[in-house]
């Protein structure tokens, strides 16, 4: 997702509420920016962020914590500098919240799977709800069902998906298969 396109001018005339960042962001959400940047946001509200240029300790560590003793998934946006000079963390977030109201947001994941003696499953790489906390959970998949279908099922199951747009092979091989899979977030009104 780039800000370039979600800071069209025609978007930046939306007005967007409160109820509408949280929507965007969810409860638990990490924004990186390209030159290193992050900030970390609660329910759409700032709780901390750090200037990769003056190396300050990342918050990525603080918003997994925070999302793992919620129970919840943080969602993390990888977004590229706005082009404005004068820039700040609030337009960044008005400009997720109106692709929110636009439902043009999107998520991506890398999803391993495995068929062993023991059934077929799938298994979410870095992420602090899906993945669990030793980084060992596995989803179990009915072997009737595509890997297509199985991964859109977890995703939708755990509140993280509307839908399953596409899974791109990143490996494949014996033991295991590696997927990039891209969805539309869950929006909610």
């Amino acid at each position: 997702m780039s800000v370039q396109n979600i800071l069209a001018p025609e978007m930046g005339q939306q007005k967007v509420t409160q109820s509408d960042i949280t929507r965007a962001l969810g409860d638990f959400c990490l924004i990186r920016l390209d030159n290193g940047d992050e900030a970390f946001y609660y329910n759409g509200f700032w709780l901390a962020s750090a200037d990769g240029e003056s190396n300050e300790p990342s918050v990525l560590g603080l918003a997994m914590r925070a999302a793992r003793a919620g129970g919840k998934h943080l969602r993390c946006f990888e977004l590229p500098v706005p082009e404005d000079k004068e820039w700040c963390w609030d337009d960044v977030v008005t400009a997720l919240a109106c692709c929110a109201i636009t439902r043009d947001l999107r998520g991506e994941l890398i999803v391993t799977g495995s068929e062993t003696r023991h059934g077929r499953g799938i298994h979410v790489c870095n992420d602090p709800l899906l993945s669990g906390i030793n980084s060992n959970l596995w989803f179990p998949l009915n072997p009737t069902e595509s890997w297509f279908s199985g991964i859109e099922r977890v995703l939708m199951m755990n509140g993280v998906a509307e839908n399953v747009v596409r899974i791109d092979s990143l490996r494949d091989c014996a033991a295991y298969h590696d997927w990039k899979v891209v969805y539309n977030r869950k929006v909610t009104h």
